[in-house]
């Protein structure tokens, strides 16, 4: 559980980051990390455990997930990028 929250806060360390920073038109749009077909199997893996572990979703799962996916998606649009 404690290597899941490790993996999973990596992330959410980023998002932080991204928050205070000003951006200017699209050379200021950040680059999400691209993960092997491998890791997210693996981090899937791990969520699943969480959920199981908690009988929920819980926030990491619940929100953290989502919220980090929406922040990749708008760095695409900031590119001009499809999904």
């Amino acid at each position: 559980m404690t290597r899941t929250l490790a993996v999973l806060a990596l992330p959410m360390l980023s998002i932080g980051a991204c928050a205070t920073a000003t951006s200017s038109p699209p050379a200021a749009c950040p680059r999400e990390v691209a993960y092997s077909h491998q890791q997210q199997e693996a981090a899937a893996d791990e969520m699943d455990e969480i959920r199981k572990k908690l009988g929920r979703d819980g926030i990491v799962v619940g929100q953290f997930m989502p919220d980090y996916g929406r922040l990749r998606d708008q760095a695409r649009a900031c590119r001009g990028e499809r999904k």
